[in-house]
Order: structure tokens, then C-alpha cells, then sequence
């Protein structure tokens, strides 16, 4: 394999072609059985042999050399969002309510795109893996196939993922080391009183004042942790039943709250829960705590990262360096607290759909320039 090379399809195979397909049938987070089946059947027809319900629908394919050397894995993520797509095109999901609206379409037809041209170019030395995930959008895919004993024995010297980002130019490659995608989580807490007539709210026990006093404290809790970037997003309230006649006894309030730090975020939640169990105790409330879709931080290797800058350089993508993390998180978190690796960003254009907006819609030409930057850093590695 050579420096800056292109893409060589296989005439068979159109990866374009390929995401609008997965942009029609989207399939939410642990339903993904028809996509994990059509990745499979397509790198059935590349000759590969793949792994297949790998902690779910996860799919894994081993590349050898033949050769001794490095060993390198590139992942890329295919569940959808439940969001109503509202767009024009003809690709437009044909899943009512559900839509691939972060792009994981496109990262699937990417790592195809490398996928073919290693079937007809394997490496000159080393290994490489290539893994597609699951239920990134939860938060779960990753830990769920780090599980599963078939990854157990994998030990990868490197590892590799990107995410497409609007909002900055397309093909413009955005990375950073250290910490580069916040870890976060949601919150539920439910507050069980009792009701009473709403002309005699003394006979029951109320959530109301313990509601107003939660979501005072969750709008100001992340000035307390001023050492790191820090963020409490209040999504949801519900406090009794529409009705005049009776005063509330039960409530819900729910948030997001997220830190570019594992231990602060683990901090907050502990000091969340000290003080929800305070009120619903001065209140005479039953308090219930869940905590959902937990992410860890996405900590970047100095090495691997340094790859990356060098690929993208080494084909004149323009790269940027942020002084700050993502504020979102990505499940590729889990795989980087156990091998060493880099998840990127690709602009996709500084005026495209946001992720997660009904409009929003991978860019085709995406696909090229990630697979490209994909085998430059096998190439890099590997010959």
C-alpha cells in the first residue's frame, strides 16, 4: 500500500449506494439485526470470514499479513436515533420515527469502502481488525461486545474510529490527545408522596417543593466544579396529573449531566444523590435514583493521535486541534480505557444539519476522503 492512495472499489460494490440502502431501513439501538446482517453479507462477498453477535449484533473481521508486525483495529458504529426524519431526498427512512441521523450510515459505508480495497490489498505485515458496533447511541455497544470472550484474547496496538461533525469544512479532520469526548449521563430521579384534596394539600405529602429545590440545585451544580468543563441539562419535569382537584403525589425530574472528567462526573453524581435524598426526607417522600446511558470520557493516546495528524497531513486534509473536548460523548470511550487508540472527527460541512436534526444527512463525499484516511493509517503501520 502506497501514500495517498484512492479508494479502488470493487465494481460490485458502491458504498454510497450502500448508505442510502442503510439510510432507509434504520434501526434503533439493540434492534439491529437487518443492518448487522447486511454488513455481514457484504463482507461475505469481499471473501472475509466475519465474527458475527458479538455482544449483540456487533461484527468483527480479522485481516492477516502472513507477516509479523503491528496490530491495528478501525471501528465504526450502525445504529439510528428515534427521531422522525424530515428531509427530501430519495433515500429519505422509510422507518417511521426512526432515522440515521448521527451518521453511523456513513461511518458503516466507510469501513466497507476499506474493507474491499484490504480484500484486494491485505497489509504486508501485522493484523487488522475491523469491528462494527452496535447500540453506540446508548451507550452500551462497546462494553457489550468488550464482553463478549471472542474480543477477550484481541490485543490491538492501535485503534481508530471517527465520527463525521458539522460545522466545520468538509474533509477537515478535527483531533485532539488527552481527553476529546466528555463522559456523561442521565439522571431520573422519581419522587412518590401522597395526594390529597387540592383544597387540604397538608393531608398529603407533595414532591413540588423538593421538584422546585432539584432543579435550582441542578441549574447551579456545575459552578461548583469549575476544575473541568462541566454541564447539567435539565430534559424533563412531571409533577402530578392535570387535574385542580388534587394536589400532586409523585414527580419526575430528569437530566443530563456530563464532565470532561470520569472522577467529576462520578463526584456530581454522589453529591446529586446526597441532596435528592435530603429533600425527599424533609419532604416525607420516597426517593428512587436511576442513572441511564452512562458514557466514560473519550481519552485519546498521544501516539496514536499523532498518527492520525500525520495521515490526514501525509493527504493534505487540513487539521484542526481544539482546545477543548467534544461536549457530546461517544461509546468509543469503553474501547479506549482498555487499548490504546484515537476517535477523530471529519468536518462534514460548515453549514450541514446538526446531529440529531430531522434534516440531517451524512455527506457521500465523506466516504472517500474517511476510507482514504482509514488505509494511509494501515499504511503508515503495516508496510
Amino acid at each position: 500500500m502506497k501514500n495517498n492512495m484512492t479508494v479502488n472499489n470493487d465494481i460490485n460494490f458502491n458504498p454510497v449506494r450502500f448508505r442510502h440502502h442503510l439510510h432507509r431501513y434504520p434501526e434503533l439501538s439493540l434492534q439491529e439485526h437487518k443492518t448487522a446482517s447486511e454488513i455481514t453479507d457484504q463482507l461475505l462477498t469481499f471473501g472475509f470470514e466475519p465474527k458475527t453477535n458479538i455482544g449483540g449484533y456487533g461484527i468483527l473481521v480479522e485481516i492477516k499479513s502472513g507477516n509479523p508486525g503491528p496490530i491495528t483495529l478501525l471501528r465504526a458504529d450502525f445504529d439510528a436515533l428515534p427521531i422522525t426524519e424530515k428531509s427530501q431526498h430519495d433515500h429519505v427512512s422509510r422507518n417511521h420515527g426512526c432515522m440515521h441521523a448521527c451518521g453511523h450510515d456513513g461511518h458503516v459505508a466507510s469501513l466497507l469502502a476499506v474493507a474491499n480495497q484490504l480484500s484486494q490489498t491485505p497489509p504486508q505485515s501485522g493484523t487488522v481488525f475491523l469491528l462494527f458496533q452496535p447500540a453506540e447511541e446508548i451507550g452500551v455497544g462497546a462494553k457489550k461486545m468488550l464482553q463478549d470472550p471472542r474480543l477477550k484474547g484481541i490485543q490491538p496496538d492501535a485503534v481508530y474510529a471517527y465520527h463525521n461533525l458539522p460545522g466545520y469544512p468538509l474533509g477537515t479532520v478535527v483531533v485532539k490527545d488527552g481527553v476529546f469526548a466528555c463522559a456523561s449521563t442521565g439522571v431520573m430521579i422519581t419522587l412518590i408522596g401522597k395526594t390529597s384534596h387540592a383544597a387540604k394539600p397538608e393531608n398529603g405529602h407533595s414532591p413540588a417543593p423538593a421538584v422546585a429545590r432539584l432543579m435550582d440545585y441542578l441549574h447551579h451544580m456545575p459552578e461548583a466544579f469549575k476544575e473541568a468543563f462541566s454541564l447539567v441539562t435539565l430534559v424533563h419535569v412531571n409533577v402530578g396529573n392535570k387535574g385542580f382537584g388534587t394536589s400532586p403525589g409523585r414527580a419526575e425530574v430528569m437530566a443530563t449531566i456530563r464532565s470532561s472528567d470520569n472522577y467529576i462526573l462520578n463526584y456530581m453524581k454522589r453529591n446529586l444523590l446526597d441532596f435528592a435524598q435530603k429533600q425527599a426526607d424533609c419532604y416525607q417522600l420516597e426517593m428512587q435514583i436511576e442513572w441511564i446511558e452512562p458514557f466514560n470520557a473519550t481519552m485519546n493516546n498521544p501516539e496514536t493521535t499523532k498518527n492520525v495528524i500525520t495521515a490526514a497531513q501525509s493527504l493534505n486534509y487540513d487539521v484542526v486541534i481544539p482546545t477543548e473536548p467534544m461536549r457530546w460523548s461517544e461509546d468509543m470511550g469503553e474501547f479506549l480505557q482498555q487499548w490504546p487508540g484515537t476517535l477523530f472527527c471529519i468536518g462534514s460541512g460548515t453549514d450541514h444539519p446538526e446531529l440529531h436534526n430531522p434534516d440531517y444527512d451524512f455527506p457521500d463525499a465523506l466516504i472517500e476522503q474517511s476510507s482514504r484516511l482509514f488505509l494511509q493509517l494501515i499504511a503508515q503501520s503495516h508496510n
